[in-house]
């Protein structure tokens, strides 16, 4: 279950992205953007990171997280797991390289590689489906709908029967009714 904020003590600042990218900083409220030695509060800092989006930044921050888990200072389990995640990645990396190198064709790195019969067949249903799509809607149907956006209502007086039942329902038994097979007992 996820926490709203985390509880902080005092002296203590956070910053929480929200899910639609907005951010919302706690703790920073009393304090200078600077202390007496010069150093900007981290908070702050990230989150005109965050706020700028800058890609050549945020490839600088991605960069100096994965040496920071690398070198260990988010713990050994964060580092073995994220070793782990680099030989998995290197391992993807040498099957895409071998299934290029053996004619393969690859669509994205999620759905692994195809053949290239698979791909020629993808690729003529999607040429197939577009000249469909590029054929327009049915005159039928343009016309009715035009009628509908200009105000036009159909209406008929034909009463529907589908789904009356008969007053009495006659029970079957195969093709003989109830009625019929008591009656047959009776001669």
């Amino acid at each position: 279950m996820a926490r709203e904020m985390l509880k902080l003590r005092k002296g203590d600042s956070a910053i929480m992205i929200k899910t639609d990218g907005s951010v919302e900083m706690a703790g920073v409220n009393d304090k200078p953007l600077m202390d007496d030695k010069g150093m900007i509060s981290p908070c702050i800092l990230f989150a005109a990171a965050w706020a700028k989006k800058d890609n050549s930044l945020m490839n600088h921050l991605v960069d100096n997280f994965k040496n920071c888990v690398r070198e260990g200072y988010f713990g050994p389990e964060a580092q073995s797991d994220f070793k782990a995640m680099e030989v998995e990645g290197e391992k993807h990396r040498l099957r895409q390289e071998q299934a290029a190198a053996s004619g393969a064709v690859t669509m994205d790195s999620a759905s692994g590689t195809v053949t290239q019969e698979e791909w020629d067949k993808h690729k003529e249903e999607e040429r197939r489906l577009k000249a469909f799509a590029d054929q327009g809607q049915d005159p039928q149907v343009l016309k009715q709908m035009e009628a509908m956006k200009a105000g036009a209502r159909s209406m008929t007086e034909k009463p529907f029967e589908g789904h009356k039942l008969p007053e009495e329902p006659e029970q079957t038994v195969g093709n003989v009714t109830i009625e019929e097979e008591i009656g047959n007992e009776n001669k």
